[in-house]
């Protein structure tokens, strides 16, 4: 008669406290993000389910599952599902061409190296500035959301 063998310290209490100290710790952020995603996804399916129109919105009605058979009946649907489809799918391939390139070209010490690396990283700098940009546009006394809102209210603070 074999015993069975295990790998040493599979099994142990020294392995199964720092996994179940491990499941404690991404509990919190686990329950966090199915919260943030569970929840929008479970209240679209709730509205999905019912007629809504929006000049009436104390006028709610539950339509099951009507609504997914008048959407999946339509040509205009599956017209829009086709070219969703195929704008990705070209995209991605150029997108894929072209970054491969650059890439070759970025790694290779070819011609125009510097160039395609400068041209390459010049939005990461320009995109921190323009978020700079906009942060100060958004936080001014005149253009921010504070200025604004005392306009819309017609007290004006100069």
């Amino acid at each position: 008669m074999e015993a069975k063998t295990t790998a040493p310290g599979k099994n142990s209490s020294r392995t199964r406290s720092e996994r179940k100290l491990a499941w404690m710790l991404c509990a919190p952020a686990v329950l966090a993000m199915l919260l943030v995603t569970a929840y929008p996804i479970a209240y679209a399916v709730v509205l999905s389910l019912q007629n809504v129109d929006l000049r009436f919105p104390d006028e709610n009605s539950f339509a099951g599952l009507s609504n997914y058979v008048t959407v999946l009946t339509s040509s205009l649907w599956w017209t829009d599902i086709f070219n969703t489809v195929f704008l990705m799918v070209t995209t991605v391939a150029i997108e894929l061409v072209l970054g491969m390139a650059i890439a070759l070209v970025m790694h290779r010490a070819i011609f125009g190296r510097g160039v395609v690396r400068t041209s390459v990283l010049i939005p990461y700098g320009v995109s921190a500035g323009g978020a700079a940009a906009a942060r100060r546009f958004a936080g001014g006394p005149e253009t921010g959301v504070a200025g604004l809102r005392r306009v819309m209210s017609g007290v004006m603070v100069w």
